[in-house]
């Protein structure tokens, strides 16, 4: 037994080293930005200096030089295998607000029909559908969620009880970014489906981090960021449409392919001239993601989350507003300690030991987010330095 967990401690070091992260600084803020792999970066950067150098060899009978026009099947075939969907069901996205945005605008909704969301989603998560009520007069209800949430079936009972005659739309977070908690979207999504309502899933924060599978779902549409939990460069989004549904949508940036019918993920893809040299960093990502092996990511990430909810358990004081319960709950913490602020708490780590999590306010402390770069021995730094803030108070 001590042999295999030096060997996974091996292991995981050889992983850390693939990234150009300062040795000497702790990063725990993947919830907002990843850090790149070096082989994503050196692929990036390498394709950036190709087109400065050698644009004038750019002929057009090949593929494009620039993102935005073709259908690149290629990298969304890697997309769907993950998702385990169809290629055509893929959209290619500058990241999660973008594929929200694209269903919010999509839809043929009409004054006083009725889109549930929560009151805990990100901004790219909800404005849209704010838009929507303001625009065209739909009705957006927020369901109000406990923080942290108690149990998978009181969220699905928040959803049952709230559906009326006028809903039409069920818009949830897979993985709440603001708590961490995991929401039970198959469950809500069954649901909803009983009834004809349409589903959309906000995956910024699952993707790269926990299995996400559409299908098992049964979700409608699906979008997320590739720039978290997956490494790649920021600019790096896709969004799922199912083949049933997709001819429900309109295009919302029309370009030539704009009435695609035969290939509607290319159709949503249509966005204009964009930086092809982020795109070939996401398939890299993609390839350093399968070639670890997604389920020991996922694996590693909620081993390490629930080494530090464990630990942070040891700090007198501590409110911990991410769901205690292993199954909903996986890389990502949200804490504080009682009579101190996220900025505080966020502003002392970094001072006293290069540990860096993100401030969330006054109320929610903050938020650390625990990925394949990050040890025990960094969160064991982290409660230390907590433990020391909690005896000043």
């Amino acid at each position: 037994m001590v042999n295999e967990i030096g060997q996974e401690k091996e292991f995981w070091d050889r992983v850390r080293a693939e990234f150009m992260l300062d040795p000497q600084l702790s990063f725990f803020n993947t919830g907002t930005l990843g850090a790149m792999p070096r082989r994503v970066f050196e692929r990036t950067v390498h394709h950036l200096r190709l087109t400065a150098e050698k644009i004038a060899e750019w002929d057009y009978y090949g593929a494009d030089w620039i993102s935005g026009y073709q259908p690149w099947t290629e990298i969304r075939e890697k997309i769907a295998r993950l998702l385990n969907c169809q290629v055509k069901e893929i959209a290619l996205t500058e990241n999660a607000t973008a594929g929200m945005n694209y269903i919010a605008n999509g839809l043929d909704l009409q004054p006083g029909d009725e889109v549930l969301g929560t009151d805990q989603e990100h901004p790219g998560g909800e404005s849209g559908w704010k838009l929507a009520a303001e625009r065209r007069g739909v009705i957006y209800r927020q369901l109000a969620l406990s923080k942290p949430v108690k149990s998978p079936e009181e969220v699905i009972e928040i959803f049952v009880r709230a559906r009326g005659p006028k809903t039409r739309v069920v818009t949830i977070p897979h993985l709440v970014t603001g708590s961490g908690a995991i929401l039970p979207v198959r469950e809500i999504c069954a649901e909803a489906r009983k009834h004809g309502v349409f589903t959309v899933i906000d995956g910024a924060q699952t993707v790269g981090h926990i299995k996400v599978d559409v299908k098992d779902l049964g979700c409608d549409a699906y979008y997320g960021s590739f720039h978290k939990w997956l490494c790649a460069p920021a600019g790096n989004g896709f969004l799922y449409l199912s083949t049933e549904k997709a001819p429900q949508v309109w295009t919302t940036l029309a370009s030539t392919q704009w009435d695609n019918q035969e290939d509607h993920g290319f159709r949503l893809s249509q966005r204009g001239t964009g930086n092809l040299s982020l795109l070939m960093g996401l398939d890299e990502a993609l390839d350093f993601h399968f070639e670890l092996g997604p389920e020991r990511i996922y694996s590693r990430i909620k081993q390490l989350g629930d080494y530090l909810r464990i630990r942070l358990q040891e700090v007198p004081g501590i409110k911990i507003f991410t769901p205690l319960h292993p199954q909903q709950a996986a890389g990502i913490t949200v804490y504080n300690i009682e009579g101190l602020t996220g900025n505080f708490i966020q502003d002392e780590l970094w001072k006293r030991a290069k540990i860096r999590p993100r401030s969330m306010g006054e109320v929610y402390g903050v938020r650390q987010s625990t990925h394949i770069y990050n040890s025990p021995e960094e969160i064991d730094r982290t409660i230390e330095v907590l433990k020391t803030l909690a005896a000043s108070r």
